[in-house]
């Protein structure tokens, strides 16, 4: 018999999500929360720009924790991702740990930790040293192995919190194969022994991302699973090696992972400013999202364009690009300018990203790696000038409108009396 709870949960979602497509396409039935306002801006025009967050390492530094304690017990971690959310008015927050590990640990990559930041896979020592290495390479039991626990007990405690399902992660394949082969050496094998770098790619494909992501969607009921792929981008690589080596892998992940209540996708790839054909770029990103997809247009899929592309290409010609191809385009807020503001600054770079690509919807907003130490009124700055500047429709004479400056309380008294114990 069905777990009455989760039916439950699931009627919850299909309502909001519901609900949030007709806001979308203009049947405006009630206010949006921060949920229903992202999957209104990813599918048309909601009542504003939505505020996405990953808390990651400046949660942990606001609440004082050990990269050992956020990064390897769901309680803090979750809490103090959640108190950042809430106390900044993040419209929606993903649970971001250091995700390009998860799977490489559980295989017996070792990592280096250290105290302020995410641990680093320990690239001096990689696993698969030669050839000879692969044949002992052995999958990981889903959900069992290292810290995959901990992620998977991070994604429930989000779920009670939030009563939606998180965003949840995996690395990509070919990002996997850099960090457990050694980028030199993966480079190499590309270029010199092909044979045995599709090898490693099917391997870590079929045997290594799917399970770990039935898993993890057999855990959360999550409809939007990401696969973070740094390494598949450019200069660090060619784009034909991308279309050789990435994508055909991708395809074969979305296919045997897709479902008419799912959506996975590649993501996480910079690169546009670094070709002569920013298209070129884009194109790959978008073949990391639709190959293998069917009912391509129910799917919630965004464009992510980082600040280091879109402020050498234009937030025009990215904008452009992603209502050409009817998709949300999702662009960071700079992490070093809220770091060192001042908030003045912060306020003027968030009118630019809105009046230069708001459109008429499908736009959204990210904030995301905030240095640890980061005034919190920088923060507070950028999400505000987002609330203020964003509305829908967009007006024409934004740079006339006088930014509002929020007050809030200190950090430390809000979590005393409104936030979750760390």
């Amino acid at each position: 018999m069905a777990d009455l709870g989760a039916i439950k949960q699931q009627m919850k979602v299909m309502m909001k999500l519901s609900k949030a497509m007709a806001y979308a396409y203009g049947l405006r039935l009630g206010k949006l929360d921060g949920y229903e306002r992202l999957i209104a801006g990813i599918y048309g025009t909601p009542d504003r720009i939505p505020i996405l967050a990953q808390p990651y390492t400046y949660a942990m530094g606001m609440h004082g924790l050990s990269a050992r304690t956020f990064f390897s017990e769901p309680k803090p971690f979750i809490n103090a991702s959640s108190n950042f959310a809430r106390y900044f008015g993040i419209d929606f927050w993903s649970p971001v740990f250091d995700f390009y590990n998860i799977e490489l640990e559980a295989m017996g990559q070792k990592l280096i930790w250290r105290d302020r930041s995410e641990p680093d896979v320990d690239t001096s020592d990689p696993l698969i040293k030669s050839e000879d290495d692969f044949g002992r390479l052995r999958p990981p039991a889903p959900g069992k192995d290292a810290r995959m626990p901990y992620v998977l007990e991070s994604y429930r405690r989000y779920l009670d919190i939030m009563g939606v399902p998180p965003m949840v992660y995996a690395c990509s394949p070919f990002t996997m194969a850099v960090l457990i082969r050694g980028y030199v050496n993966f480079v190499r094998d590309m270029r010199r022994n092909p044979a045995f770098a599709h090898r490693l790619m099917e391997f870590l494909s079929m045997e290594v991302v799917v399970p770990w992501i039935d898993k993890m969607v057999e855990v959360t009921g999550a409809s939007i699973l990401i696969m973070s792929d740094a390494w598949a981008s450019q200069p660090n690589v060619t784009t034909d090696m991308v279309r050789e080596f990435c994508l055909p892998y991708v395809e074969k992940i979305i296919r045997a992972t897709n479902s008419p209540l799912r959506t996975v996708m590649d993501t996480g790839s910079w690169g546009e400013r670094a070709v002569d054909d920013p298209r070129e770029v884009l194109d790959i990103k978008m073949d990391m999202m639709l190959p293998g997809n069917a009912f391509k247009a129910l799917r919630p899929f965004f464009l992510l364009v980082w600040n280091e592309d879109y402020e050498e290409v234009g937030i025009p010609f990215v904008k452009a690009y992603a209502e050409e191809k009817k998709v949300c385009l999702l662009v960071n807020v700079r992490p070093d300018l809220i770091e060192s503001g001042p908030p003045e600054a912060i306020v003027e770079n968030v009118r630019k990203l809105v009046r230069e690509g708001a459109g008429r919807g499908q736009t959204a907003l990210l904030i995301n790696l905030v240095p640890i130490g980061t005034p919190v009124e920088h923060v507070h700055a950028a999400v505000a000038a987002a609330r203020q500047f964003g509305v829908y429709p967009i007006i024409p004479d934004l740079d006339t409108q006088t930014f509002l400056a929020p007050e809030f309380v200190p950090f430390d008294e809000w979590v005393r009396k409104e936030g979750l114990p760390v």
